[in-house]
């Protein structure tokens, strides 16, 4: 089971990144690394969000339908 996305995993990522593109550069294989790799997080609870909001959205519409 992959680890839970959180907002301190993104805030730590997104540290790593600046702290990467002060050191070597923003053009840096690392700090671009770490760019794809904050997407790819930022991308995943954006996507897990929604998917929660359209749940909830469907459960909400079937309970008024039912009233």
């Amino acid at each position: 089971m992959p680890p839970q996305i959180t907002v301190e995993r993104i805030e730590e990522k997104r540290r790593e990144m600046i702290k990467l593109a002060a050191d070597y550069g923003f053009t840096s294989l690392l700090t671009i690394q770490a760019s794809q790799e904050l997407d790819s997080l930022l991308n995943a609870i954006t996507n897990k969000r929604k998917s929660e909001y359209f749940l909830l959205k469907k459960v909400y519409s079937d309970f008024k339908f039912r009233q």
